[in-house]
Formats: structure tokens, C-alpha cells, sequence
């Protein structure tokens, strides 16, 4: 197995599902189970603690209507951090002519099809500098 594609199955691993997301939020949002899911552990606790007491639980139901529209930011957001620290901020490697010419093989166009995939969810990663920043 070559380097790219452990790192694609690294990435398979870690990622999270926005369907998940909102199951879970459905069934076990009042008790910010999604933002565990989502990687948003200190919010999660937070909830949790919160709906544990009558007048929390008010609040905790007004948090968990707005977080209807914020799941897909945060699933998002953490599968952008999830590339990011599988692939770092490693610059592109400069190709060889020959292999400039060459046809693209198995690796890269399996590469293509998982960046045309991010694309159409709506991923997209610049260079990191102080000018360009990750976004959605």
C-alpha cells in the first residue's frame, strides 16, 4: 500500500457522517450527543449539564432547534480538520516530466475522485498562509 492511500483509508476512518449528525441530534440532541459526534466536546458537556436542571433544559431546547442549521458547518469542520491533520501542510511535489506526459494511473485517479467528491459536498481547501485561510 503506498502513502496516498493510507491516507485516504486513515481519512475513511475519521470521518463523520451528516446523517449521523442528525439522528443523533434527533434522538439525543437535547443531550448534545451530535456535538460529541462532531468533535465539539466542550458544547456537548455543556448541554449535557445543562438539561439536567428544569430551567437549562429550556435553554437546551432553543440550542438544540438552532443546532438544526449548524450541523453541517460543524461535520464539515471537522472532517476539513480531519484532512488537515492527515495531510498537514505538506507542499505539492513538484512531477517529473516523464510523468507529466505518463497517463494518470490507478492512485491518481482514485486521488481525483475523492477531491471531485469533497468538491461536490462542498469542501474546499486552499493553501494555508497568512492570506489564504481554510474555508468552506
Amino acid at each position: 500500500m503506498d502513502e496516498l492511500h493510507q491516507k485516504e483509508l486513515v481519512f475513511e476512518r475519521n470521518e463523520k457522517s451528516k446523517g449521523v449528525a442528525y439522528i443523533l441530534w434527533l434522538f439525543f440532541g437535547w443531550l448534545g450527543v451530535h456535538r460529541f459526534y462532531a468533535g465539539k466536546t466542550g458544547s456537548g458537556l455543556a448541554q449535557l449539564l445543562l438539561s439536567l436542571s428544569v430551567v437549562g433544559l429550556a435553554v437546551t431546547i432553543l440550542w438544540w432547534l438552532v443546532d438544526a442549521f449548524l450541523i453541517p458547518d460543524m461535520i464539515n469542520q471537522h472532517n476539513l480538520n480531519a484532512i488537515d491533520m492527515i495531510y498537514g501542510n505538506e507542499p505539492p511535489k513538484p512531477e517529473p516530466e516523464a510523468a507529466k506526459r505518463q497517463l494518470p494511473n490507478e492512485m491518481d485517479s482514485r486521488r481525483q475522485a475523492m477531491l471531485n467528491d469533497l468538491k461536490q459536498t462542498g469542501y474546499k481547501k486552499e493553501r494555508r498562509d497568512d492570506i489564504t485561510r481554510l474555508y468552506r
